[in-house]
């Protein structure tokens, strides 16, 4: 009678697994520096390369160790398969997209896709059922296609920064305000991270979401740990060929998409920036945005170092002797790295858009008035 209680063994907590679904390459960057941070844990990433058009294969993946594991997909693959699968397929793809939830016998397709796109991921999946513990999905946008596939298998979530829209209140079109009654929404206004199965949204500036979702804001902390610069360096390493030093200036280019302004308009807007920057002796490198055509700047010729648009800004900015200067001009680009960076928007900070778009429209109906922004806001 009366064991040794003390000897009774307490079962092992199995390591968290963490999932990421990532469209860009800034999302990428962002998940490899998280998983790089929790080295005691599995890190499956998908990246969906079609949606910018970011082929991996620059990318030295075969360096990471050996808990991180990355997957190229695209998006035509994935819907082409759902389809294929006859009615099932079919309807799991239909209510995803409605974030309803299907049951088991609808998510066959997705599993198999799984099994047959990311055998290691479904793997670890079927482990984790098997353990009874929830694996842990991270998302940039929970309306994303591929994202509310995968809500399907792992209902809750944690959502990591996506850029200013996480800030924004989003208007919602009146036909969607009943549904979002009866979900227990607001009915005029939305934004990412509102749904109850998101747990927790990491920001670079969480006390900047809106009042709604302010409870689930948590700061990234995952930026700045010191193996950062070592992990981008490994992956890319045609980057430590570039020549960098403080009083260099990233020109960071972004597609207009305005109504009315053309592709030689936009060349006129970028040439005057560039001529602007070197009349006063701050070399230019030019980091197109991976959605662009690489060949909208060939007219600049040898007048700038250019970045491929594969690689993420980001990954040029830590380990330099000082901070550089990054111009853009309405994007976010270098958010979150302003330790190593100084950011210059060149249209006035604005919640709206179309703000911008108006700025733009401006600059090239009277170039004079760039010029004005150029003298004013650029280091000499």
């Amino acid at each position: 009678m009366g064991g040794d209680f003390s000897a009774v063994q307490k079962p092992v907590m199995q390591p968290e697994l963490n999932i990421y679904v990532c469209s860009t390459v800034r999302h990428l960057l962002f998940a490899l520096l998280r998983a790089d941070l929790h080295g005691e844990e599995p890190h499956h990433i998908l990246f969906f390369a079609d949606y910018q058009h970011a082929s991996l294969a620059d990318w030295d993946l075969a360096s990471l160790p050996g808990n991180i594991v990355v997957r190229e997909m695209s998006r035509g693959s994935v819907r082409q398969h759902m389809g294929n699968n006859g009615v099932r397929g079919k309807l799991c793809y239909f209510l995803a997209m409605r974030n309803w939830p299907a049951p088991e016998i609808l998510r066959t397709p997705l599993r198999a896709l799984l099994a047959d796109s990311a055998p290691q991921l479904s793997a670890a999946l079927n482990a984790a059922r098997a353990g009874h513990r929830p694996p842990r999905l991270w998302l940039f946008n929970e309306r994303n296609k591929m994202a509310r596939l995968l809500r399907l298998l792992i209902p809750r979530f944690s959502l990591i920064e996506d850029g200013e829209s996480n800030y924004r209140l989003q208007l919602c079109p009146w036909w969607k305000w009943p549904g979002r009654l009866l979900c227990g929404l607001p009915p005029r206004s939305r934004v990412l991270g509102e749904e109850a199965s998101c747990d927790a949204i990491y920001a670079l500036n969480p006390e900047r979401l809106p009042e709604r979702i302010r409870d689930k804001g948590r700061r990234i902390d995952f930026l700045e740990h010191g193996s950062a610069r070592a992990m981008m360096d490994r992956i890319f390493s045609g980057l430590t060929e570039i020549p960098r030093h403080t009083r260099q200036v990233i020109v960071a280019t972004q597609p207009f998409r305005i109504p009315g302004v053309s592709l030689a308009d936009k060349q006129r807007v970028y040439d005057r920036i560039v001529s602007h920057l070197q009349a006063r002796g701050r070399p230019v490198i030019l980091k197109n945005h991976p959605a662009e055509d690489a060949t909208d700047y060939a007219f600049l010729g040898d007048r700038v170092i250019r970045i491929p648009g594969k690689v993420p800004l980001e990954a040029m900015l830590p380990g330099n002797t000082g901070p550089l200067t990054v111009v853009s001009v309405f994007s976010t680009a270098g958010m979150g790295f302003e330790r190593y960076c100084r950011r210059i928007r060149l249209c006035a900070e604005s919640e709206s858009d179309a703000l911008y778009l108006q700025t733009v429209r401006s600059w090239i109906a009277e170039p004079r008035k760039l010029d004005e922004v150029l003298q004013e806001k650029l280091p000499a």
